[in-house]
């Protein structure tokens, strides 16, 4: 979404509060429209701190009028957070990157906030976001899975996602995620960071020496029954590398990855990442009878 848009969208919000309450909100008020629109796309509602130009902590007046507002400028907040896309991994943008476009829309002239002016505003941050930052290539993630843990690391980003890769090994307390000496799954998979920005899995270590288990620049696999012209997918499907080169695969890596029993995804969601660990872990041992 161009910037244009980007505040385009954000006053349509800021005046459809206003005709509702009766005036323009307070950046108490604006930011909680973002706090309560903010779990139906993040995992749990963002919370914002603000801090005045001269480094004391903003609060606000004591009295808030969103909890008078319809259903409608939430839905719209929702709307506005959705059409927010992350350019790296795709998915919604990370909360601190939130933090920043809102951050230059209270700032601008434009806004004309209740109790705020242009420039008031010096930062403008995610409560709690600071162990909460993008992971990089090499950082070990703690998945919860049921009362375990599973294990990941970060391989790859590149154009079709966040590329992790699986350990084997369920680990009874957060404490324990320590993937040194667990078997790795074979075949990265693709997802987004949303759970890692969100708090929702942990970073808890850091060690490149495990990316070697794991493909440098991990494909994504088609099926031999897709019909693309110019393409041959081959009689077991084909997979293909981030840079756009393809190859065909044969039966036994068709069925390791799950293209012939039909499991296979080229992409999950976070969320759906997580609740599918056991089942992708089960397919890879058994791949490796």
């Amino acid at each position: 979404m161009s910037g244009e848009r980007v505040n385009a969208k954000l006053m349509a919000i800021l005046l459809e509060f206003s005709e509702t309450a009766g005036g323009r909100p307070s950046l108490k008020e604006f930011l909680e429209l973002f706090k309560w629109s903010s779990e139906a796309i993040y995992s749990a509602p963002l919370e914002f701190e603000a801090t005045l130009a001269d480094g004391t902590a903003y609060s606000g007046p004591a009295e808030s009028r969103v909890s008078e507002m319809g259903d409608s400028v939430f839905t719209d907040v929702a709307d506005f957070l959705a059409g927010l896309s992350d350019e790296d991994g795709g998915g919604p943008v990370p909360p601190n990157d939130l933090a920043n476009i809102l951050l230059e829309f209270v700032n601008s002239e434009a806004a004309n906030l209740a109790d705020v002016s242009a420039g008031d505003i010096s930062r403008l941050v995610i409560a709690g976001a600071g162990s909460s930052a993008r992971p990089e290539v090499g950082d070990i993630l703690a998945v919860p899975v049921d009362d375990s843990w599973y294990a990941v690391i970060v391989v790859a980003r590149n154009r079709f996602g966040v590329a992790f890769g699986i350990f084997g090994e369920k680990f009874r307390s957060l404490d324990a995620v320590h993937p040194e000496h667990s078997s790795a799954c074979k075949f990265p998979v693709y997802s987004d960071d949303t759970e890692v920005v969100n708090g929702s899995w942990q970073v808890v270590g850091r060690d490149e020496g495990l990316l070697s288990a794991f493909p440098a620049e991990p494909e994504i696999y088609h099926s031999p029954n897709l019909a693309f012209p110019g393409f041959d997918f081959g009689e077991f499907g084909s997979a293909e590398s981030p840079s756009g080169a393809v190859r065909l695969i044969d039966g036994a890596e068709a069925s390791a990855v799950g293209i012939s029993t039909g499991s296979y995804r080229q992409a999950f969601t976070g969320k759906f990442l997580q609740q599918s660990l056991d089942g992708l872990v089960k397919r890879w041992r058994q791949s490796e009878l």
